[in-house]
């Protein structure tokens, strides 16, 4: 009993030495799970965390992504053409109205539509937020939008009509359209938004000027009488 209780003993100071370490090196692999996890999370989540519409950049992607997929989907609309033409030209319609309305009010601040004059001629009308302040993440998804879509669109176009697919041909063009009007319309409205900018920083300079020239004058003819 003598001769085996030494030996018993530094077998279970062994065994409790692995089993802590073991149990250590499951935590810190629990641990790394989890903040990969976090970060995965965070990652998939950071879009909408940092916008501050998340509402309106959702929709602004949903229901052009929704016309996309159904589009590429063959089985959901096979020998259901009809319906299906129906259902995409539904989505791009709640697209575009979205876009030009709503989306681009609240993520970039501005807004466009066009007017029918007496004559029959068009003209082009733009609205942005005095003192605009535009979210970077909502700038760069609103404007990687518009401007993907209608190369999405436009590379359907060219498969159906390589295909002779005039009947999805149709359907692309009609896509194409509804993307393309927010896009020139949008891209106008930017533009008259930064010309308005220009001009008004112009007119402050300007004025800025003005003044400080007056106020040299006074001070000059102050100092001259003395």
């Amino acid at each position: 009993m003598s001769d085996q209780g030494p030996a018993g003993g530094d077998v279970l100071s062994m065994l409790e030495g692995q089993t802590m370490s073991s149990y250590g090196n499951n935590n810190s692999n629990n641990n790394n799970n989890n903040s990969t996890n976090n970060n995965t999370n965070g990652g998939s989540e950071s879009i909408f965390k940092t916008s501050s519409h998340p509402v309106a950049l959702f929709f602004h992607l949903f229901f052009r992504t929704a016309a996309i997929v159904l589009y590429i989907i063959p089985f959901l609309h096979k020998n259901n053409y009809v319906i299906s033409f129906v259902v995409i030209t539904m989505l791009l319609a709640f697209d575009f109205w979205t876009v030009k309305n709503i989306s681009g009010r609240l993520l970039v601040g501005l807004r466009w539509w066009n007017e029918i004059n007496e004559d029959g001629t068009n003209s082009w009308l733009f609205e942005s937020k005095d003192n605009r302040v535009v979210n970077k993440t909502d700038s760069r998804v609103f404007w990687g939008a518009l401007y993907i879509a209608p190369l999405v669109w436009l590379l359907f176009a060219l498969m159906s009509l390589l295909s002779l697919s005039f009947k999805w041909l149709l359907v692309d063009i009609v896509a194409l359209s509804f993307n393309i009007a927010n896009l020139i319309g949008y891209y106008k409205c930017e533009k008259d938004a930064k010309q308005k900018l220009g001009g008004f920083l112009g007119n402050n300079s300007m004025v800025q000027s003005m003044i400080g020239s007056v106020i040299s004058n006074k001070v000059g003819s102050v100092f001259g009488r003395n």
